[in-house]
């Protein structure tokens, strides 16, 4: 269960995130694969099935040679295009899960895979799950963790009122 600091601490990485003041970089192979919590088995498993079934009816229906130049052309649009495209789409599905709570977040921590880096000095940056990315969003982006109604309270109470 998460301690209203967790929250605070939570609320600042997630403002970090969205303001781009935080970036987030991840491990590829180690985050999309099964047991990870944005696994997507269809977003691996699809770009390569439908060439090869495609190039296997082309083999049966048309050629042996027509089949496997289109099977091997098609893998090589998957390596240079879809590739890339399944790759942002992971790191934007990352961002959307490690914000979405502070479960989340947690979990994903746990499963690592993910590298937490300040957008202004990128030498600053923690690894999951080994570092603790609570204390790294402290160090760095402390001043997100108020609420700006607590912000806004506090600088009506110091103006002073005028009487008239």
């Amino acid at each position: 269960m998460a301690t209203k600091a967790d929250k605070m601490v939570f609320r600042a990485l997630k403002t970090a995130v969205e303001k781009d003041q935080l970036r987030l970089y991840m491990d590829y192979g180690k985050v999309n694969r099964p047991g990870s919590p944005i696994y997507n088995p269809w977003e691996c498993l699809l770009p390569i099935l439908i060439p090869v079934l495609i190039g296997l009816m082309l083999i049966i229906l048309v050629g042996v040679i027509f089949g496997l130049l289109f099977i091997v052309a098609m893998i090589m649009v998957y390596s240079t295009y879809f590739k890339k495209k399944l790759y942002h789409k992971v790191i934007e599905r990352t961002k959307a899960y490690l914000i979405s709570s502070y479960e989340n977040c947690e979990n994903l921590w746990k499963f690592g895979g993910i590298v937490l880096v300040n957008a202004e000095n990128k030498k600053l940056g923690c690894v999951a799950p080994e570092g603790d990315w609570k204390e790294f969003v402290i160090l760095n982006f402390s001043d997100y963790m108020l609420d700006k109604k607590t912000e806004e309270t506090k600088k009506d109470e110091k103006q002073p009122t005028e009487n008239k």
